[in-house]
């Protein structure tokens, strides 16, 4: 047993209704011999006493009124300090009933207000914290465990902490994104050594990472329309992530919209061979439709298609804007566009089709891409900060988030916030007095955007220290309200998780626990689960509509931004980032004692 264990719980228990009542009627008790020691002068000794007082007493009389209508005077204190209340215009009895009474009264309301006081805080108010409701993991975890989660939980409601915001904003500022191989990357991996270990508590280093170094180099796309000025129009495209380049002068195609690769294989080699293939489609979801940014090119190559264009991954609502991402390299190159873009392009195809005017022409494209690709052409860096257990430091719970970008935007958003969210929640554990008793380990992982090389090396050079890999959580969903963890782990600890998240986390709204059926913990600790690590994914709400994670709604505002250059740290709220910050510190700390 720890010693901290006979400690009280730290926050304060709402009184039992049995000491409520004792402690009532003791205070009546009281009250009553109080009044019994009153000396009662009747009418005629009060008259009296009104022409005799003593000089020395002069003034200190001063005129009350009772309930009844009648009058008491009270007395200046004598040198035993007792008052003396002498009544005037009614009996001595009938002013012991009133007192008496009127003790009664105020006992019952004293007994109501306590009642209502505590029905408020433990019935009214489902999110504070309740220990008398708490669950048997909960009352069996030690009062110095709870005290330190209690601290941390405080934390998220302390509006003058914008660290974490105003770290992410810098670095952002100083040096942009964050492109897997790129200059950049390693100068912000710097930036945030650097300032770790300035933190009080806390290690920092970098492990190598061999990565893949592609450029996108210059690129364009012009759509031919001959009634516009110029006869054609530039529409706004990014190349996808590892695509093929063109030759140098470009690929000129005429554009056939497909709506699934269903579709592709019907039309086959007649129709698509020398054409631009654009897959154009509703958004149902980022994981429905992802397959053909990642595989499009891989598809339309098999019928001699020449390039590639794909309608943008993002909400419908976000028309013109166009997000990039990894796909599976072909030999012909990938272009993303925009919803408008394509749904102009769809148009054109299907007026064309019609006949209805010589105007209407079938939409031809110019696609021009420099890109190059040199494979494990860079030694990079994860980077780690560890703060150390008290008991057992070799035993870790790692926090993570991705620190590699895209080359648009700067990755406020994707991932940065959900990198220094581990940063934050570790920097605010260090800070308590009270260490946990396992390590805790932030790691911010290298090319998660394209092929995970840095989780790879991590699991590499720390696999024969998997077995003390306490637990993994990784967030890289967006960080903006806390709402709880997606948990690929054993029933008896989800079963912990979720006792901890109703009693205690429920205070920042994060205590909701789902399966990774749900939603998966992360590409990057993905490794780790599949070797019996326990692993979660860290999930937010979506701050525009309150929508909670495994419905459609939740994702909006994440992609509405993904991958694109609207990334910015404006997204990331800094009060938001700060509460998510303190609910991963206060379930870090809860696992790392168990």
């Amino acid at each position: 047993m720890m010693p901290d264990e006979k400690k009280p719980i730290p926050w304060g228990l709402p009184p039992l209704r049995s000491e409520v009542i004792a402690k009532q009627q003791q205070q009546q008790k009281e009250e009553e011999t109080d009044v019994a020691a009153v000396k009662v002068v009747d009418n005629e000794k009060a008259q009296q006493l009104d022409t005799t007082v003593d000089q020395q007493n002069v003034g200190t009389l001063r005129p009350k009124k009772t309930i009844d209508g009648g009058c008491y005077y009270e007395h200046g204190s004598g040198a035993d300090g007792y008052t003396a209340l002498g009544q005037h215009g009614a009996s001595s009895g009938m002013g012991m009933s009133l007192r008496k009474r009127m003790g009664v009264f105020l006992v019952g309301i004293g007994m109501l207000s306590g009642a209502a006081l505590y029905v408020h805080s433990c019935v009214c108010d489902p999110n504070a914290i309740n220990p008398p409701m708490f669950s048997a993991a909960t009352r069996s975890t030690s009062a110095g465990t709870l005290e330190a989660v209690q601290q941390l939980l405080d934390g998220g409601f302390d509006s003058s902490n914008t660290v974490a915001w105003d770290r992410l904003a810098e670095m952002t500022d100083l040096y942009g994104h964050r492109m897997t191989s790129s200059a950049a990357y390693d100068r912000s991996a710097r930036w945030v050594v650097r300032t770790a270990n300035g933190d009080s508590g806390m290690q920092a280093y970098t492990e190598p990472v061999f990565v893949d170094d592609w450029r996108r180099g210059h690129e364009s796309l012009h759509l031919f329309v001959p009634t516009r000025p110029g006869g054609r129009v530039k529409i706004p495209m990014l190349g996808l992530g590892n695509s093929a380049p063109t030759p140098p002068a470009g690929v000129e195609a005429d554009v056939v919209p497909v709506h699934s690769f269903d579709e592709l294989a019907r039309l086959g080699n007649q129709t698509i061979a020398g054409k631009a293939v654009l897959f154009n489609f509703p958004y149902t979801g980022y994981a429905n439709v992802g397959r053909f940014r990642f595989q499009g090119a891989a598809e339309a190559e098999k019928y001699g298609a020449r390039a590639v264009l794909v309608r943008t991954l993002a909400p419908d609502t976000s028309f013109e804007s166009v997000h990039t991402g990894i796909s599976q390299r072909a030999r012909i190159p990938a272009a993303s566009i925009s919803l408008a873009d394509a749904n102009f392009i769809e148009r054109m195809y299907q007026r064309a089709r019609a006949g209805v005017s010589a105007k209407h022409v079938y939409p031809r494209v110019k696609l021009t891409m420099h890109s190059q690709l040199r494979k494990h052409a860079k030694k990079s860096a994860n980077v780690i900060i560890d703060v150390k257990g008290a008991e057992s430091p070799e035993q870790i719970v790692l926090l993570s988030g991705h620190f590699d970008s895209w080359d648009v935007g700067v990755g406020a958003m994707d991932d940065g916030a959900g990198a220094f969210l581990a940063w934050e929640a570790a920097r605010m554990i260090a800070q308590l007095p009270r260490r946990p008793k396992r390590s805790i380990r932030v790691v911010m992982w290298n090319n998660e955007e394209t092929f995970q090389r840095g989780a790879k090396a991590y699991y590499k050079q720390h696999k024969d220290e998997i077995k003390n890999h306490w637990f993994a959580v990784e967030s890289d969903s967006g960080v903006f309200d806390p709402w709880g963890l997606a948990v690929d782990a054993d029933e008896r600890l989800v079963g912990v998780l979720r006792s901890y998240g109703a009693d205690l986390l429920k205070v920042l709204g994060a205590g909701n626990i789902t399966s990774s059926n749900v939603e998966e913990p992360g590409e990057d600790i993905a490794i780790l689960c599949r070797n019996g690590v326990p692993c979660a994914g860290f999930l937010s709400r979506n701050p525009e509509n309150d929508a909670a994670p495994g419905t459609l709604p939740w994702e909006t505002h994440y992609f509405r931004h993904h991958h694109a250059n609207s990334d910015r740290i404006e997204i990331i709220d800094k009060h938001q980032l700060r509460r998510s910050a303190a609910a991963l510190a206060a379930w870090s700390y809860l696992i790392a004692d168990m």
